[in-house]
């Protein structure tokens, strides 16, 4: 995929954080699983981006990170609420902020339940459910336009995750209800088709950033294409 080396070491070499839920019943800090795996993509594009190694695998900013990561499970698991959530997340921050205006600007969209705001969101509210981890980019003392380099590339990765998942799940989470993000696209084979163009423009400009992780998506999309899933839900 592309990763520096360095930063592929750590994250592979670091031992699971106790008593964290995120990853509960885990013994590996990184594995196949997108929620995994992101964290050392991620790392990766903010190197790519500008930010310095030591800046990013200082041992202050990985456990941010990682407590980030545990509140957000615990309102995955329907322990706190959204706004309990985002109250965590600040408190985590107390004494740490070192970009105001992305603090601010977290703070407003999330008390407007996450609604797209100037440069934070999509159109799509189950693509925006991983955004609580860019309170971790208030602690890293870089400039504005690169603060705002590293949000756009969150974008590019990160609903990319979410929505090869969502293409997956979605005759189960329909079954049960439950959120998806493909219905943000359109109803039935016309919805999976946007979503899948909407992959696709995504890849070509992870490309442009890691050209082996672009190609890497690319390939894996095409290859899903070709299953009988999802071809089952493209000529429904």
């Amino acid at each position: 995929m592309g990763v520096d080396a360095e930063i592929a070491a750590f994250f592979v070499d670091r031992p699971v954080p106790p008593d964290n839920l995120y990853w509960k019943d885990r013994y590996l800090y990184v594995s196949k699983g997108t929620g995994f795996l992101f964290i050392p993509l991620y790392f990766d594009l903010m190197y790519r981006a500008g930010v310095s190694k030591e800046a990013l695998l200082q041992e202050e900013f990985v456990v941010l990170t990682e407590k980030i990561l545990h509140s957000a499970a615990m309102h995955e698991y329907e322990m706190i609420s959204l706004e309990e959530h985002v109250d965590n997340c600040k408190v985590l921050l107390t004494d740490k902020v070192a970009n105001l205006n992305l603090y601010t600007d977290l703070s407003l969209y999330f008390s407007n339940h996450a609604v797209p705001y100037n440069y934070l969101g999509t159109f799509s509210s189950a693509l925006n459910r991983g955004d609580t981890y860019l309170f971790a980019l208030c602690s890293l003392a870089v400039p504005d336009y690169l603060v705002q380099r590293l949000v756009a590339i969150w974008y590019i990765l990160i609903p990319s995750f979410l929505l090869m998942d969502d293409v997956m799940d979605l005759e189960e989470d329909n079954r049960k209800g439950e959120e998806n993000s493909i219905r943000d696209f359109g109803a039935g084979s016309t919805g999976v088709r946007n979503a899948i163009a909407f992959l696709t423009e995504k890849f070509t400009r992870l490309k442009e950033l890691n050209p082996l992780l672009g190609a890497f998506f690319e390939r894996s999309l095409q290859r899903k294409e070709q299953t009988p899933y999802i071809l089952s839900l493209l000529n429904q």
